[in-house]
């Protein structure tokens, strides 16, 4: 009996080249046998007129990426910079999902860690009120608060695809804490002295043989940086020898495999640009078109070269090959014989605004915005109004569900490891046992109100559900005004007090009970535009 046939031997390397040629053939024979035969798909058809020269490659996830990840990202940044309606619909992303910034509240699970209500209530007070120490002091640059970080790491991720965010230590004077977060531009995570891709590191970023992430490459500053000497790279491992992240990479992943994040714009970055152009050629074309001038003809005895005259005009009036510029309120001279058109002002184009807005429609649609906020204006009906906000907030719930899991959970994990370990807050088990550390992490974060159109149809809704009991008080204070229910149950009690010692707002006595009316008149109701319906226009 032979020697068993390993992977690197001799017999193992030539059975994967045979194998490999053999599925080469195959595919090749596949593809020849495809050209006179199809399945049961029309999309899937190589005869039809329409699709036979459409032949995508089917690359795998990071070859699909990578190649083209670099002029996506570029691209991506400019049309933010210089698209203001690709900049607009960043903004109504970063706004909807972060807001002004995600706000701790910690939920306790205090059955399982043995302790009764009003001692979960006091320690949740006492977490909260250590991690706003903390959110002061988290960026390492020390110029960001925790709540701007947030909004600075889902911008970077859903423009350029993904963003790092390293675990730092460093406590300076005055700080309580020293858990500092290093964010890394998604430019600097790359092969080390830009190597090409291997199986083992793909755009920045290793893996193990069996295709765990194993960490991160990253340069020691931007690759477009024009300062400095070469490019020095480190390495981060994704997870430390205690099994604690100490690097994130949060993107969105669409295929198994991916390597890397795919910028937000990427699908519409064409469509975008044109559309950015169009705008401009637009505006230059009804500018050019407002412009008041004139032409002269010299007569039959006058031998002068034409001239232009602009009033008021600074610089030359004719470019370096010759072509004439047009200025406002400029007269110009033509030679004699010479031919005069008068173009007739046709600008603004009135064709411009509806198929402008059309293609913002299929924009909202990629980036899961309606077309009422993509534009920033409610003319429809209330309903119509209330449904694009109803889908835009689903959205924004969606996003932050992800940002929460990827981001802001293992932050505050992170924030509540040197919490316990320097001895500011008491959690026992928290270091020991997985169950009561899962216990006194729980936490809800707390996000932008979803927007209101009809205030008080919004509030009978939430009332009768509160009647039901499909909300709870503390669901409604969250959806629509922000905060939570302890504390603000506290501070309506303390005003009801206050206003009791100095005797205001005392109650009147109850009316005497007077017998029913025969058929009472129904309530009034909203109608579809939120407005209230009487008796008399029903």
């Amino acid at each position: 009996m032979g020697k068993p046939v390993t992977k690197n031997s001799f017999r193992g390397r030539l059975a994967r080249g045979v194998n490999a040629l053999a599925h080469s053939v195959n595919r090749s024979a596949q593809a020849i046998a495809g050209a006179g035969s199809s399945g049961g798909y029309e999309g899937g058809r190589r005869d039809s007129r329409r699709t036979r020269s459409w032949r995508p490659t089917g690359g795998s996830a990071a070859a699909d990426l990578l190649p083209d990840l670099p002029d996506l990202v570029a691209r991506s940044r400019d049309l933010e910079r210089n698209s203001p309606l690709a900049l607009g619909a960043i903004q109504t992303k970063v706004n909807g999902v972060i807001g002004t910034g995600l706000r701790l509240k910690s939920q306790l699970d205090f059955r399982v860690l043995g302790l009764s209500e009003e001692q979960a209530i006091a320690a949740q007070d006492d977490i909260e009120r250590e991690f706003e120490l903390w959110q002061r002091d988290a960026d390492w640059s020390g110029v960001l608060h925790w709540m701007d970080m947030q909004r600075l790491i889902y911008r970077s991720a859903r423009v350029s695809g993904d963003i790092g965010v390293v675990r730092r230590y460093r406590k300076d004077a005055g700080q309580t804490y020293g858990l500092k977060l290093v964010l890394i531009e998604g430019d600097r995570v790359c092969n080390p002295n830009r190597m090409a891709d291997s199986d083992r590191i793909k755009g920045g970023v290793q893996v193990s043989a069996s295709g765990v992430v194993e960490g991160y490459h990253f340069s020691d500053r931007h690759p477009g940086d024009m300062m400095g000497g070469a490019l020095k790279w480190n390495f981060v491992p994704r997870v430390g020898t205690n099994g604690s992240k100490l690097m994130l990479l949060p993107f969105q992943m669409q295929r198994p495999g991916q390597p890397r994040g795919v910028p937000l714009l990427a699908p519409i970055v064409q469509l975008v640009k044109q559309l950015k152009d169009l705008t401009d050629a637009e505006i230059n074309a009804a500018v050019n078109d407002a412009m008041l001038f004139a032409f002269e003809q010299l007569g039959a005895d006058d031998d002068a070269d034409h001239v232009i005259s602009a009033p008021g005009a600074e610089g030359e009036q004719q470019t370096a090959d010759g072509e004439l510029k047009i200025e406002d309120l400029a007269i110009i001279t033509t030679a004699n014989g010479s031919t005069v058109e008068m173009h007739t002002p046709s600008r603004p184009n009135t064709a411009f605004e509806p198929f402008m807005l059309a293609i913002i429609k299929q924009m909202g649609v990629v980036l899961e915005i309606p077309f009422e906020l993509m534009i920033m204006h409610f003319s429809a009906s209330f309903s119509a109004s209330r449904g694009a906000l109803e889908i835009a907030w689903k959205g924004f719930l969606s996003e932050k569900a992800w940002f929460e899991r990827e981001v802001a959970d293992v932050v505050f994990e992170w924030f509540f490891t040197e919490a316990v370990a320097t001895g500011r807050l008491k959690a026992k088990g928290f270091l020991t046992e997985a169950g009561k550390r899962m216990a006194w992490l729980g936490k809800q974060w707390i996000g932008p109100t979803r927007i209101q159109i009809n205030p008080q149809v919004e509030a009978n809704a939430d009332q009768k559900d509160l009647e039901m009991g499909t909300k709870t008080r503390d669901q409604i204070i969250t959806e629509r005004t922000g905060g939570d229910f302890q504390r603000k149950h506290a501070q309506l009690t303390h005003e009801e007090m206050a206003r009791r010692k100095d005797g205001i707002g005392q109650s009147a006595p109850a009316p005497a009970a007077t017998s029913a009316k025969p058929n009472p008149k129904p309530a009034d109701e909203p109608d579809d535009d939120g407005e209230t319906k009487k008796d008399d226009d029903k």
